[in-house]
């Protein structure tokens, strides 16, 4: 029982510091600030004030998405995009977010570039997407993402 327990929390170690280390050293192009020095207030409706057009990418890299809303409900969607036009798909398995939003917070959300729901292009979009009106989301702006 002891080897079990030695063995889980060395996992659980390497587990942090890998975690801790791949997020350090992201290829991320994007000049976010702190969440309070951007201005995510809005009413009726969700903004996404990062990541910022022309910000870069590569896949795998893990993404802040900074936004902000007063859409009331269970949660958002975050989808990633090739176009405008595009579909999307989901970056995660169930919902993310408030449930009661207050329009002039920022919040952020951690999304991770996997080849199930992402792709190398020029024109990529993270759409932020409240589950129970949908027609309220918004796109973040324009960015590359490369191999």
């Amino acid at each position: 029982m002891k080897l079990f327990k030695l063995m889980a929390s060395v996992c659980a170690m390497s587990a942090a510091f890998m975690f801790a280390a791949c997020d350090d050293s992201s290829s991320a192009s994007s000049n976010d600030e702190p969440s309070a020095s951007n201005d995510c207030s809005v009413e009726d409706g969700v903004k996404v004030v990062s990541p910022k057009k022309g910000d870069s990418f590569k896949m795998g890299d893990t993404i802040t998405v900074i936004y902000g809303s007063d859409v009331q409900g269970s949660g958002y969607r975050f989808v990633f995009k090739t176009s405008e036009e595009d579909a999307g798909l989901d970056m995660l398995e169930e919902s993310a977010g408030p449930m009661k939003p207050d329009g002039k917070k920022c919040y952020e959300q951690k999304v991770v570039l996997t080849e199930d729901v992402a792709e190398p292009t020029n024109t990529a979009i993270i759409r932020v997407v409240p589950y129970e009106q949908t027609a309220k989301g918004a796109n973040s702006g324009t960015f590359k993402v490369t191999e």
